[in-house]
């Protein structure tokens, strides 16, 4: 897929990287100070004030300006590398790049993140949907980086019920439309790997259709993968309706209104009959 593809999607995160960004603490590396309570041979943590003060500037950055988050955690990193707090903010960064449209460096933080919490859900929906958008077929590790996407994907529908509502969300409504919003990038992964790789336009279809009514804010791209799965299966009353959907708004509406009346001619002159 195209970087215009990255940079409108960056607009349908509708998930907070709040929801798991203390939970991807507790699996992060033991700091490198800490004393032994003698009494009861229990190591405790000595409280370092500058790193509390710099991950407090951290948490304050989220939800801001995505260029703020970067510098605030990258800076962090770059003085704490051993904290306990450097997972989550890894996770943190991992959506800001992917916000600003710098995908490599995405990828490099998602990686990162991931290797400290094997289980950070923001990252692996944000991973599962982007990595099949990236990554072309004449990639060395085209076929191993499907694998991961799809395992992320996997994992990431898995996770997702398991979420426990985090104190800073009182609002259930709030909840359940982040955790849809993050099943709904890893069905859109999902959907595109069925398409693309496996060339299973069935599942392809079921997938995709998944990520459209997931979605609090229906990305254009996914309606334009789901119009192209259907038409591939020749459901073409859905692809035009796919189409047309994908053509009101982001970076296909050309390409999408341009197809939608090209399946809309090809079914009035009979050239393509439609399953549905």
């Amino acid at each position: 897929m195209t970087a215009k593809f990255f940079k409108f999607s960056a607009a349908t995160l509708g998930f907070a990287i709040a929801l798991t960004f203390g939970a991807s603490i507790s699996s992060a590396r033991q700091p490198a100070g800490y004393t032994q309570d003698k009494d009861k041979g229990e190591k405790k943590e000595k409280i370092n004030k500058a790193e509390e003060a710099a991950y407090k500037n951290v948490l304050a950055a989220q939800g801001a300006d995505p260029a703020m988050e970067i510098q605030v955690g990258e800076d962090f990193i770059t003085k704490f590398p051993t904290s306990k707090y450097v997972g989550g903010v890894y996770g943190m960064l991992t959506t800001a790049y992917f916000s600003t449209g710098n995908t490599d460096k995405m990828f490099a933080a998602g990686v990162k993140a991931l290797e400290l919490n094997p289980d950070n859900v923001d990252v692996l929906a944000l991973l599962s949907m982007a990595i099949p958008r990236r990554a072309k077929p004449t990639m060395p590790d085209y076929a191993q980086q499907m694998k991961n996407a799809e395992t992320y994907a996997h994992r990431t529908i898995e996770l997702v019920p398991t979420l426990a509502k985090p104190a800073t969300t009182t609002d259930d409504a709030t909840f359940e439309k982040a955790k849809n919003d993050k099943l709904a990038l890893a069905h859109s992964g999902l959907g595109l790997i069925d398409l693309n790789v496996k060339k299973n336009y069935e599942d392809a279809r079921t997938e995709l259709t998944q990520a459209v009514q997931l979605a609090s804010s229906p990305d254009p791209v996914d309606y334009y993968l789901l119009g192209s799965a259907d038409a591939q299966a020749s459901y073409m009353n859905g692809a035009i309706a796919a189409y047309e959907k994908c053509a009101q708004s982001g970076p296909l509406m050309a390409q999408c209104k341009a197809r939608e009346e090209a399946v809309k001619k090809d079914v009035a002159s009979g050239t393509k009959l439609s399953r549905d």
